[in-house]
């Protein structure tokens, strides 16, 4: 037992330490994630910031007047710049100057040989004036490469360059290696990219503008990742304590529906674990099977088989009660098909329960079954007292689309619970079956049989037919015969016998008393006429 808790102990122990090491990481990337998202969002904004100040300032730029690259143009230039300081470096090119050659403040600049054609420029509007592109550049005999935007005008060309940061507040110096950023053209054409990172990334987040074809791309790097991760520790630590509870909590909730009677059922009917066991119904006068009723046996795996008394409530009461009765019912021909088709009088009872008789469905999917060759002519329905019906009107009517299809109706454990003789007059029953409870007195206390008696009246005035149930003794059935009860079940009989076993039965029974015409062994249920 000791042995068992440390061993308890220590499962519980690694499954809280994967559950921290879980928490953590998705916390920390969760957060990296959202840091990288929300950095990559804010750059897009400067950008597209820059580029909308910019193209303002070249607008303004177009009405000044601008003679040559000399020192008053330049000085022009300058004053300009001066008043413009946020949009960038101000160029302008007379379209009768030299091609690829661009006054500036410090005076002229040229584009880079491998710049010099128009597939890089990406145009701005449908009349082709205004134009994004990434240009080289010689600035005062240093190679640069920078983000231009320019407009076209009648006689000349203005640009500028955007002047963007080669750093930004959230690129820590302590972590270049842990960042990297891209922003490129939509023609992915790069215009600038911060940080180190080139390997362990986890995943990427890109950035589109909807103002200028530009997007950005960031990744999210394993070593920052990590880093959060370990910084958080102090609070993903309680919350995965928690979570580790809960989780054990769940698993042992779990295990408890696992366990649980009604969840065992549930999975024994998928399995067709429920299986049905026949107990005949016997004619005391002639000793032939008329009949039988469907009795529910659970067959465990293990090769037990559950007493019914143990789960018989548990499925009356759900909803599984619905799905196992159709299941039976489908069976009934298969497991009795030789009966059934020698024996045109022979009857199957199978029990029903309020929620059968208060919905459409049991007897809708029954008129389904007739449709499909189903032998509702030998099938007979028990309605029991042991359970009130709420809605007898509904009932009624379920009932009578039954009786249409030639089903049987009993009425089971009668007067021993809950309104029998309301149940007598509205459901139209067809056939009374007296309860143990009853027959027993015939034995227990034969001078006290008034209920037996008046019972057995009540179903002979009503014209009902009457099947004795639990007789187990000889006297009992030939005093029931006495009585006008002929139709007796009980284990006086035999007990309730596996499909392959009553068909045997049946057989035997059939040939013992030589019966080469079925059609002669009396009916179980003479269906009455309302």
């Amino acid at each position: 037992m000791k042995f068992k808790s440390l061993s308890s102990f220590g499962l519980y122990s690694t499954f809280m330490i994967i559950i921290l090491a879980v928490i953590s990481y998705l916390y920390a990337f969760w957060k990296v994630f959202s840091e990288v998202e929300s950095d990559s969002k804010q750059l897009l904004n400067y950008v597209e910031h820059k580029l909308w100040v910019a193209g303002n300032s070249l607008e303004k730029l177009n009405q000044i007047y601008f003679s040559s690259c000399d020192y008053l143009g330049q000085e022009t230039l300058e004053e300009f710049l001066f008043d413009h300081l946020g949009a960038g470096l101000f160029l302008i090119r007379h379209k009768s100057s030299s091609p690829w050659t661009y006054c500036s403040v410090v005076g002229n600049i040229k584009v880079s040989q491998r710049d010099r054609n128009f597939k890089n420029l990406m145009y701005l509007d449908e009349g082709k004036r205004r134009a994004i592109s990434v240009m080289g550049y010689d600035w005062q005999g240093i190679e640069k490469r920078d983000l231009f935007l320019s407009l076209e005008s009648t006689d000349r060309i203005n640009a500028v360059r955007i002047a963007l940061e080669d750093s930004y507040s959230f690129f820590e110096d302590q972590c270049t290696d842990c960042r990297h950023v891209e922003v490129r053209l939509a023609n992915d054409d790069l215009i600038f990219e911060l940080g180190g990172i080139k390997s362990g990334v986890l995943t990427g987040i890109r950035a589109i503008s909807t103002k200028f074809p530009l997007y950005i791309d960031a990744v999210v790097g394993i070593n920052r990742v990590r880093e959060v991760m370990l910084s958080s520790l102090i609070f993903t630590a309680p919350i995965s304590v928690v979570f580790s509870l809960l989780c054990l909590y769940i698993v042992n909730l779990l295990k408890v529906l696992h366990n649980s009677l009604s969840y065992r059922l549930k999975v024994a009917i998928k399995k067709g674990e429920l299986v049905a066991y026949y107990q005949p119904i016997i004619d005391a006068q002639t000793g032939y099977i008329v009949g039988a009723e469907a009795l529910v046996r659970w067959f465990k795996p293990d090769g037990t088989i559950e007493p019914p008394g143990r789960f018989i409530q548990i499925l009356e009461e759900s909803e599984l009660i619905n799905e196992l009765t159709l299941q039976l019912l489908r069976n009934i021909p298969v497991d009795l098909v030789d009966v059934l088709k020698e024996s045109p009088n022979f009857r199957c009872s199978i029990n029903l329960v309020p929620q059968h008789l208060e919905s459409a469905d049991f007897s809708d999917q029954l008129i389904l079954l007739a449709e499909q060759g189903f032998p509702c002519h030998q099938l007979a329905i028990e309605i029991t007292e042991r359970y009130p019906l709420k809605n007898l009107r509904q009932a009624r009517i379920n009932v009578d689309k039954m009786k249409a299809l030639g089903v049987c109706i009993e009425l089971d454990d009668a007067g021993t619970g809950y309104g029998g003789a309301s149940y007598l007059q509205e459901l139209n029953i067809d056939v009374m079956k007296i309860d143990k409870l009853f027959v027993d007195t015939l034995i227990i206390s034969p001078d006290r049989t008034q209920v037996l008696d008046a019972n057995i009246q009540m179903a002979l005035t009503l014209g009902m037919q009457i099947i004795a149930e639990g007789v187990e003794a000889s006297s009992q059935s030939k005093t029931l015969l006495d009585k006008g009860v002929r139709f007796q079940q009980g284990f006086l009989f035999a007990k309730p016998l596996s499909a392959v076993e009553f068909v045997a039965f049946w057989h035997e029974s059939y040939q013992a008393h030589d019966k080469s015409d079925s059609t002669d062994i009396p009916s179980l249920c003479a269906i009455k006429e309302e």
